[in-house]
């Protein structure tokens, strides 16, 4: 972390702002429109987010830390359980403004437990209706969407947004500038992120497995870098390995003839070059590690 010196320019806003909500509402795709940067991974499969994913928004007078938090969820095992945790601490006590992302259509009722915990929230409540483009024809939808919410927790104000085309982006990125405390900037001017390459060489990989496997594959893969070295005048050298929970789903990534681990190491390469902005040579590798979802040791090197 870069942090700056606390500066006497009393004027100077900066916070923390938690962005919440259930699994595939466009968390990850409302934090990229906001900061004009792609950041988060995106997938229409739900829960692809897994950590808490930091973008900084500078401008004029303000630092904007966003939090990108995995889906609400009812823990199924310890790493799941980690990322609950992750979702409570960020939309409570380490954010100074929190926004719940829900989509245009009312939440079943055996989802609406999962908005208790934002009750007795301390940070103020913003709820943002994305997903507008998908009532267009009928608006008046999303006014009783903001009426429900409004009723059950203890929202300040309301946005309704298109993040994916950026409707409504600037109108809400102009209320959550107004709602930042006068504070100094806690990091650089020109971070985007507190997290270094390595990890999001690992989330873009993940995201390609997202894209090209179903069913339980990607639930059930974890990618670590093993090596990430840099050398003057070469490309990138990665190699990460693809941990998968059992042995049957090893053959599945790899493929026959080693297709698929092939289609994913070119994809992979050319999401890596785009991102990092230079040359990547990529090698991937599967192991078997099982049940790591559970394995204290595992979760805490990922």
């Amino acid at each position: 972390m870069d942090n700056i010196q606390p500066t006497s320019d009393n004027h100077f806003r900066a916070g923390f702002v938690a962005i919440t909500g259930l699994p595939n509402v466009g968390k990850s795709t409302l934090l990229n429109s906001l900061l004009g940067v792609r950041l988060s991974i995106i997938s229409p499969k739900p829960q692809t987010t897994r950590n808490n994913i930091t973008g900084i928004l500078n401008t004029p007078g303000h630092q904007t830390i966003f939090v990108d938090t995995p889906g609400m969820l009812n823990p199924r095992n310890l790493f799941e359980k980690k990322m609950s945790g992750a979702i409570e601490r960020a939309a409570s006590e380490d954010s100074d403004l929190a926004l719940l992302v829900v989509e245009p259509h009312i939440p079943p009722p055996d989802k609406s437990y999962f908005f208790e915990k934002l009750k007795a929230i301390s940070a103020p409540l913003y709820l943002v209706v994305n997903k507008m483009d998908l009532c267009e024809k009928d608006p008046a939808e999303a006014g009783k969407i903001a009426e429900f919410f409004s009723g059950m927790l203890p929202v300040k104000k309301t946005f309704f947004v298109a993040a994916l085309g950026g409707a409504g982006v600037k109108d809400l990125k102009a209320g959550i500038l107004a709602a930042m405390p006068q504070h100094p900037a806690y990091y650089s001017g020109n971070q985007i992120t507190d997290r270094w390459e390595r990890f999001y060489a690992a989330e873009l990989i993940r995201e390609q497995i997202f894209n090209l496997f179903s069913e339980e594959i990607p639930y059930a893969s974890a990618v670590e870098i093993e090596v990430f070295r840099e050398t003057e005048g070469m490309p990138d050298y990665i190699l990460a390995a693809v941990h998968v929970a059992r042995q049957t789903q090893k053959p599945i990534i790899i493929g026959k003839g080693g297709r698929q681990i092939r289609v994913l190491r070119e994809k992979a390469q050319a999401a890596l070059e785009k991102f990092l902005g230079r040359p990547v040579k990529l090698e991937l590798q599967v192991k078997v590690t099982p049940d790591w979802q559970n394995d204290p040791k595992f979760l805490k090197s990922l």
